[in-house]
């Protein structure tokens, strides 16, 4: 008898736990169901350039909408759209247009990217504070960066070897000045990065070797621009005067070396995703775009 009420008791103490546990499991705020109804996390992969606005965009939009979890980190513009043909992110960050084989790649993944203009971005190209150079023309910017031209004596500088400084090419910015700067536009597609270029992951990283190395040039975002290092003026091709690269002179169009920046869906955007673009793309996501040194959209 008295093991049996025992028995009993455990029994119904089994009971009573395991209803605990489903009435809890299916209580939990913000999970997942199975369809993604419910879904509360975001996570933006990509551009190094777009890393600090969405960084912000995240900390600032988590102040109105705590429930939804946004995860952000680097790594690049190819890497940001791996990740979303992959499944692992929602959103890619990229500092330039998809390609037609990461379109076709996405596509046969049965991924559909959407892209979402997000801001407009110079990019700066930089030397050494000492650095007499003040200008240059983008046909001369490309005997550099092509590795034609290898001594500043040759450019009005001083007599030293020149030590070119670029990212990586995983980077959108890498492609965009690739296009604009190397190749010219497209009139020498021919033309490659020079063998010698130090590679660099980060903007950070460019502007920090060029800062500390008096015979280099490199190219950063302009929103990444500071006292460390000095911007040259950029000689568009088939004209004689430089432009300074501003936010101003990137928003009339005069500043040859500049781009849009970039987020791209699996798809038009709903939910979570949807609403968090939006702020993005809104007043206050674009006062933070401001803010970094970028163009807001709808301000060129």
């Amino acid at each position: 008898m008295r093991w049996g009420v025992v028995g009993r008791g455990i029994c119904t103490a089994v009971v009573a736990v395991l209803m605990m546990g489903a009435v809890g499991g299916c209580g939990r705020p913000g999970g997942r169901t199975g369809g993604g109804a419910q879904e509360q996390e975001i996570r933006q992969i990509g551009s190094t350039t777009v890393l600090p606005l969405a960084e912000k965009w995240h900390r600032e939009f988590n102040k109105e909408h705590p429930e939804i979890s946004i995860s952000v980190s680097g790594g690049g513009s190819g890497t940001g759209i791996k990740a979303l043909i992959a499944g692992t992110a929602e959103i890619a960050n990229s500092s330039r247009a998809i390609k037609p084989k990461e379109m076709e790649q996405a596509r046969a993944a049965g991924v559909e990217p959407v892209e979402h203009v997000v801001a407009h971005d110079g990019i700066a190209v930089i030397v050494h504070p000492s650095n007499p150079v003040g200008e240059l023309s983008v046909e001369h910017l490309s005997d550099i960066f092509s590795g034609v031209v290898t001594n500043w004596e040759m450019l009005g500088g001083p007599a030293e070897e020149i030590q070119v400084v670029s990212r990586d090419s995983a980077s959108g910015t890498y492609e965009a000045f690739k296009d604009r700067v190397v190749t010219m536009q497209g009139k020498d597609r021919s033309r490659e990065y020079a063998a010698a270029a130090l590679k660099q992951g980060s903007n950070q990283a460019v502007l920090a070797l060029v800062g500390n190395t008096k015979a280099a040039i490199g190219y950063v975002g302009l929103g990444y621009v500071d006292e460390s290092a000095k911007t040259l003026g950029v000689i568009p091709m088939g004209q004689r005067e430089a432009v300074a690269p501003t936010v101003d002179n990137v928003m009339s169009g005069e500043y040859p070396v500049s781009r849009a920046l970039y987020c791209y869906t699996n798809g038009d955007p709903t939910g979570t995703v949807k609403q968090y673009l939006d702020w993005a793309k809104g007043s206050e996501g674009q006062a933070i775009v401001a803010e970094f040194g970028f163009v807001p959209v709808g301000a060129k």
